[in-house]
């Protein structure tokens, strides 16, 4: 397993380890090393063996600290006790030891420390609490009989989202303990049995126990239905203007001064209550809100809004979303490009990703010139915050310098669709970060990008989880709707008899005289026949009826030559005018690069196109 940069993926945290322990020795397995020797290991800039949070975050600057940090205290059982509390030195002791050997001499699957740090709260999470449970001390206790009991006590637990248990969740709950057993040869108290039984792996044992069987490629992800998407956008959009509305109040309020007045009450027992009232309170009701807490009601409407249209017109994922840093020159770039003579400007949002490389990597999405408002406006209404140190463009609430959680902004998305009362079927929509990349992927497909364009923009590693993404589905879909369009198409042009020039006009006219001729039922066949034969499409010179056999322009709309090529039929009416304009507008632009003999030979041939085009239509007699 290796990354893009040659070095292998899984040296990188046992090279750590080996470089902080120069002195005192590396140990690749920790068998038969004393407890006090053990204490005194380096395992990572900030921590040692022995403290109950093993942090990488020093070696792992672009993630985030809690993803990077191995908790000890949150493998912990049903009453919160924890293995770091008194009489579960044995527990601890164990995790510890398999947790090191996963740095330094790693499974088959080289799992990255921050997966680690996950799976310790799943299967070795869950094991130990049926260990604690049933009397057990050690790993290598736990015998053929005592995993059936666990395997069924996993697969019968109940489901806290209730429904039914499905494959996913129940592998979920074994995660990384095939890992446990593969690593028991390193350790001083390993497993001593294969946990699934006659299965061959998580997966298949998941499978075999499920209740409900998930296809491979299903997706939990909810699609977003286009209204509740154009509603979530157009409601971004208006607030955005929130981002000015926080700061008017953030500079009155530096303005203002409170005059306060003293006041005596007397209470029922007689005594006087002295207190200091507010005579001159700050106008909030002028800014629709009651009270300085709703402050932070706005502010996350407007982080909200922020998020729904830089992820709806971008496809980032959220942790990429997370990444965005404050400051133009730290998340936007404009690429200009020379095309035919003239410049055309890409807009790109700048990120990392943690998905094609072992550590967050700068990239590049492309989106639409509107996403910079979408970032000045974030970065005025919520100035104070980066002020404070934060420089995540989505930054947290407490001002602690990190970004922004998925669990807040989900919630925060489900709130903000409750505002606006975003339904579908009579309910409130459950808005969650993933299915703006669902939408995203299906609205570039509508709109015809290629799956390698896609897969680019998606930054997926393999484009088999693109074709996920983008539903192959849709694919026919969009090509029936096509052969209807088309159909429609062939109606107007056959039955409205309009005059029309062009490549095909001959063929045209002829389908024309043979159709007036057919009775009903032969008519229908016809125009059938056409929309299977030859799509048509909108192109910049009237309609193509495209067949690869007849395209004089080779499938490169760059190369149309309407006037000749047999695909081509152009509506008549009203051209002579806007064929007369283009030919004068080309003659102009010819004697303007008169001294570059390519562009005026480019010039030359659309002036003979535009010059038959218009003999066709004296031939028609026709303005």
């Amino acid at each position: 397993m290796v990354d893009r940069l040659g070095s292998p993926l899984y040296l990188f945290a046992r090279d750590i380890v080996r470089e902080l322990n120069n002195e005192l020795g590396f140990y690749t397995n920790l068998k038969g090393v004393s407890e006090s020797v053990r204490a005194k290991i380096k395992i990572s800039t900030l921590s040692f063996y022995k403290d109950n949070v093993w942090d990488f975050s020093a070696e792992y600057p672009g993630l985030r600290s809690r993803a990077v940090a191995l908790r000890f205290s949150q493998i912990h059982f049903e009453d919160g006790s924890d293995i770091t509390m008194p009489g579960y030195e044995c527990y601890l002791s164990s995790v510890k030891e398999y947790c090191y050997s996963l740095l330094v001499d790693p499974p088959s699957t080289y799992p990255k420390w921050s997966t680690i740090c996950v799976a310790m709260t799943k299967g070795v999470r869950n094991l130990l609490r049926f260990m604690r449970g049933a009397g057990i001390d050690r790993f290598s206790g736990v015998i053929d009989l005592d995993f059936q009991a666990f395997q069924d006590w996993v697969a019968e637990s109940a489901n806290k989202a209730g429904g039914l248990i499905t494959d996913r969740t129940l592998k979920s709950r074994v995660y990384g303990l095939s890992w446990l057993y593969e690593q028991s040869g390193k350790l001083t108290d390993g497993l001593c049995t294969w946990p699934f039984g006659d299965s061959r792996s998580e997966t298949e044992w998941a499978k075999d126990r499920a209740q409900k069987k998930l296809p491979r490629k299903y997706q939990t992800t909810p699609e977003m239905p286009d209204s509740v998407a154009k509603q979530l956008i157009l409601c971004a959009i208006d607030d955005l203007s929130i981002a000015g509305k926080l700061e008017e109040i953030r500079a009155k309020r530096k303005e203002y001064k409170s005059r306060r007045a003293a006041s005596r009450k007397m209470l029922p027992t007689g005594e006087h209550k002295h207190s200091l009232e507010v005579i001159n309170p700050f106008p909030w009701d002028r800014y629709g809100i009651s009270s300085s807490h709703q402050v932070k009601t706005l502010e996350s409407r407007l982080l909200v809004a922020g998020y729904i249209l830089i992820a709806m017109f971008s496809g980032m994922r959220f942790h990429e979303m997370a990444h965005l840093k404050v400051g133009r020159a730290n998340n936007w770039s404009v690429r200009p490009v020379s095309v035919d003579g003239g410049v055309k400007y890409f807009y790109f949002l700048m990120s990392k990703t943690n998905k094609l490389q072992h550590d967050a990597t700068s990239y590049l999405w492309q989106t639409i010139p509107y996403v910079e408002r979408v970032l000045e406006a974030l970065e005025q209404g919520l100035a104070h915050r980066y002020k404070r140190g934060n420089s995540f463009l989505f930054s947290g609430y407490l001002n602690t310098g990190e970004r922004i959680s998925l669990s807040t902004i989900n919630g925060a998305l489900k709130k903000y669709a409750e505002h606006h009362c975003v339904e579908f079927d009579g309910e409130v929509w459950p808005v969650a970060t993933h299915q703006f990349r669902k939408k995203f992927s299906r609205l570039m497909i509508r709109s015809g990008l290629g799956l390698v364009a896609l897969q680019d923009q998606l930054k997926h590693f393999d484009i088999e989880m693109t074709k996920n993404y983008g539903d192959l589905n849709l694919y026919s879909e969009l090509q029936q709707e096509k052969f209807t369009l088309s159909r429609e198409k062939y109606d107007e042009i056959i039955l409205a008899q309009v005059p029309i020039i062009g490549g095909g006009a001959d063929e045209v006219e002829g389908y024309r005289k043979a159709f007036m001729g057919m009775p009903a039922d032969d008519r229908e066949r016809l125009l059938d026949s056409l929309s299977k034969k030859a799509l048509i499409e909108q192109m910049d010179d009237g309609l193509c009826m495209f067949r690869s056999k007849k395209a004089l322009c080779g499938g490169d709309s760059a190369n149309c030559r309407p006037a000749d090529c047999n695909n081509s039929i152009i509506p008549a009416e009203g051209m002579r005018r806007t064929l007369t304009w283009r030919k004068s507008e080309n003659q102009r632009m010819r004697d303007f690069f008169s001294g570059q003999p390519l562009k005026v030979a480019h010039l030359d041939d659309r002036i003979s196109e535009i010059d038959k085009l218009l003999s066709q239509m004296d031939g028609l007699n026709y303005e």
